[in-house]
């Protein structure tokens, strides 16, 4: 089943341009099998949520995207207000209580980044994957988004990299904000995702990888 585990619409995050109505429609022209809505700090209602994806004949998830003091972390399977939650310590604490999962978000945005083949002639300024290994971040999480939509290229052959060395398994999401973005890049389950319930044992489990529609898959994804 092909996700998009990570968008925005205008229902909860105002950076968005994107009606949820159009994100569901624009993801099944698109041939996705569902899509998570994962708004900045803000929790869908769950029979909203599922209110849409009826209207839709489509899967819909809620999810959030918290912002904390060591990056931002998407999660799924809670469901308690998560506004004025800032430390990664207590928001993990919160989602093992719910039996959720989170994964770290485009954790190096706006980060130089070198990788092992550039050439010693033309450094970049910037971590290299071992320091990115050392992100605080990557130490509360259980798994990374390796492919955003946001990203370039470069960023991901580090993410993935890191996705290696520390073991996590990588995810795929668009990080829509507008309805062409949509679906840019997803992540792959191996098994039916038919329900909420379903994505968190899924993504505990590690059966999925990331894809991008311009990379392709992941093309070694960590073993487990």
């Amino acid at each position: 089943m092909k996700i998009d585990l990570h968008t925005h619409t205008v229902y909860g995050s105002g950076c968005s341009h994107l009606e949820p109505s159009d994100l569901v429609e624009q993801a099944k022209r698109i041939g996705l099998d569902g899509v998570c809505i994962t708004e900045h700090n803000q929790l869908w209602d769950p029979e909203r949520i599922e209110k849409l994806g009826r209207k839709h004949n489509f899967l819909v998830i809620g999810g959030v995207e918290v912002l904390t003091d060591c990056g931002e972390i998407l999660v799924y399977g809670l469901h308690e207000p998560v506004r004025w939650v800032r430390s990664a310590q207590v928001l993990r604490e919160m989602v093992d209580r719910a039996g959720g999962v989170m994964v770290a978000a485009h954790p190096f945005r706006g980060l130089g980044l070198t990788l092992e083949h550039d050439s010693p002639h033309f450094p970049n300024e910037g971590i290299d994957i071992e320091e990115g290994c050392r992100l605080p971040l990557l130490g509360y999480v259980d798994a990374i988004e390796a492919f955003n939509g946001w990203a370039y290229r470069r960023e991901w052959q580090f993410t993935l990299e890191v996705s290696k060395r520390m073991g996590l398994k990588g995810t795929g999401g668009s990080d829509t904000h507008k309805v062409l973005q949509t679906g840019v890049c997803y992540t792959i389950f191996e098994r039916n995702i038919r329900n909420e319930q379903d994505l968190v044992t899924e993504l505990k489990a590690g059966r999925f990888i990331p894809a991008n529609c311009d990379y392709g898959t992941s093309p070694t994804p960590p073993k487990q």
